[in-house]
């Protein structure tokens, strides 16, 4: 009896945290993704449609604060999860390293379809995949900054790289966080034995 009393005051006490720190616009944009037990790519299936689920985290994504990013990180469906840590390292928000930490040591796995494959793997996984990927993003949109005679796939490419997040992190921040990442890695390894 006493363990349904427990499970109860968890349940109201998760309810008031969650309405005390996500703001009504941002839960609103957010419900959608509270049941999805799964994220995909900006673009799925063979034809490249555009992602739904991934597009309903964009615009939650556009008013949500950091505060609210990492809760979801930390509290909210698989989908609101991976999308919301990959989001803090594009902000360059050191929780993100927190939450690559939590679930290192905490494994959750879960599916998350990326183009036409689905990938299952440890949340933790999913956003280290983020930081190893970032190089490219930030490569092709510094040399699409460089070159002045932009045309318009160029700046459909520039739009379209920062529109995924990657306006402003640049490659120095990429490698610091490479280098916290396998600190950890070898924490969790040491601990682990």
């Amino acid at each position: 009896m006493s363990y349904k009393y427990f499970c109860g005051l968890l349940l109201t006490l998760s309810f008031i945290g969650y309405n005390a720190q996500v703001s009504d616009a941002v839960k609103k944009l957010a419900k959608p993704l509270n049941h999805i037990s799964h994220a995909e790519s900006p673009h799925i299936g063979i034809g490249g449609e555009e992602s739904k689920i991934y597009n309903q985290f964009k615009k939650v994504a556009k008013i949500a604060t950091n505060d609210e990013l990492y809760y979801f990180a930390m509290n909210g469906s698989n989908a609101l999860k991976v999308y919301s840590g990959k989001e803090l390292f594009k902000r360059k928000d050191k929780r993100f390293l927190d939450i690559y930490t939590f679930y290192s040591r905490n494994p959750l796995k879960m599916k998350y379809v990326s183009g036409c494959t689905i990938d299952s793997k440890n949340i933790a996984e999913f956003l280290k995949d983020e930081v190893y990927a970032a190089p490219q993003y930030i490569s092709l949109r510094d040399e699409l900054l460089k070159n002045n005679k932009q045309d318009e796939i160029g700046k459909t490419q520039l739009k379209q790289i920062k529109e995924i997040g990657y306006g402003k992190l640049t490659e120095e921040d990429v490698r610091t966080v490479k280098k916290q990442l396998e600190n950890i890695n070898n924490k969790t390894k040491l601990d682990d034995h």
